[in-house]
């Protein structure tokens, strides 16, 4: 859809209204060659569109704005809102308020092409390098060397230690909150969680080698994110290693492992009708709790493999299933569970984030 503000008859507007329509209709289409996404830029050449795995998620899309990005004619700021709203069209719900760039292109298909707002918003922030990481710092945030070097460490370690290979380079975006990261990102607007405790946060996109960084207490060194764009996709597991051994290894959202096991053996007692598969298979809830002890039970279990065997067991989990049922038995067999007792699992479960919460 077009919104009634878009002037379609206007010069250079319908000819990038066009290109915004064929690529929304298939936004898995950025990468390089696909004839979309501009090349010009280092990060739109390597990356493609940043947007990918947040703004499109089945809500209409909305052209609302096309404007002149600047002196000259070469430049364009779309806007794009990704809303859906109930029968009556009273309530309406947004997902999100993109900004992309179209720039213009001569002898490509649409005479234009589309770039990412992040390297223009961030064009005059200071940055540095730490070995395979450059440190792009957001105005008012302070430098802390120590906490890069801490990171820059980090990214080598867990490549040697799950022998996957590191990454060639990483941008990692040091800012005071989540909602200034996406801001940069190009998300005018995003949801994002209520309450306490949501000031801070962190997010990383992997397959463009880049975390966003929203936690001033720590930095340059949000070791959970590094470690999402360190492993990818190598170890397979679904959200229960995807998120477990980040968390094993670098905490989460500034708590330390110990803490989150300390959660977990809280959420038991307070929830003691809450199952181990219940949790595995998503039919616990999706609060900030439920979020929490998901977390902690994956790094508790990444924890028993390690104990049990040692750095070779860390690497035998690769290629862990992701479904639930093949996943939980990958659990037992990792663990030394006997198949024949679908129980065993749960009471490991319970003893084991007990035992985690002691210090035992």
């Amino acid at each position: 859809m077009v919104s009634f503000g878009v002037d379609t008859a206007a010069a250079d507007v319908g000819e990038i209204v066009r290109l915004v329509r064929a690529y929304l209709a298939h936004p898995d289409s950025s990468a390089p060659g696909r004839g979309f996404w501009a090349t010009a830029d280092s990060l739109d050449r390597r990356a493609g569109d940043l947007h990918r795995s947040v703004a499109y998620q089945g809500f209409p899309a909305t052209v609302v704005g096309v404007m002149s990005a600047g002196p000259g004619d070469s430049v364009y700021l779309i806007k794009v809102l990704h809303a859906t709203a109930d029968s009556t069209r009273r309530q309406m719900m947004p997902l999100a308020l993109q900004r992309l760039y179209a720039v213009r292109t001569p002898g490509s298909e649409y005479g234009w092409r589309l770039s990412n707002a992040l390297p223009r918003l961030t064009r005059g922030w200071p940055s540095r390098s730490m070995g395979r990481i450059t440190f792009h710092y957001a105005p008012g945030q302070p430098a802390d060397p120590e906490r890069a070097a801490r990171a820059a460490r980090f990214v080598d370690s867990v490549a040697r230690l799950f022998a996957v290979p590191p990454p060639d380079h990483l941008d990692y975006f040091v800012t005071a909150s989540p909602d200034e990261y996406y801001r940069i990102l190009g998300l005018d607007f995003f949801p994002l969680p209520s309450g306490r405790g949501t000031a801070a946060g962190g997010n990383a996109l992997t397959e463009a080698g880049i975390v966003l960084a929203g936690d001033p207490a720590q930095g340059e060194a949000y070791l959970h994110e590094i470690a999402h764009i360190v492993l990818g996709g190598h170890l397979g597991g679904g959200a229960m290693l995807g998120e477990g051994v980040p968390t094993w290894l670098g905490g989460s959202k500034g708590r330390s492992a110990q803490e989150m096991f300390r959660l977990l053996a809280e959420y038991q007692r307070a929830q003691p009708h809450v199952t181990l598969q219940a949790l595995v298979r998503g039919t616990a809830g999706w609060g900030s709790q439920e979020s929490d002890a998901s977390y902690a039970t994956g790094a508790l279990f990444v924890d028993a493999v390690y104990r049990r065997g040692g750095i070779a067991g860390l690497r035998a989990l690769a290629g862990t299933p992701s479904d639930p049922t093949p996943l939980l038995a990958a659990m037992r067999r990792h663990l030394g569970l006997p198949a024949s007792d679908p129980e065993a699992l749960e009471g490991w479960w319970r003893q084991a984030a007990q035992a985690a919460a002691a210090g035992r």
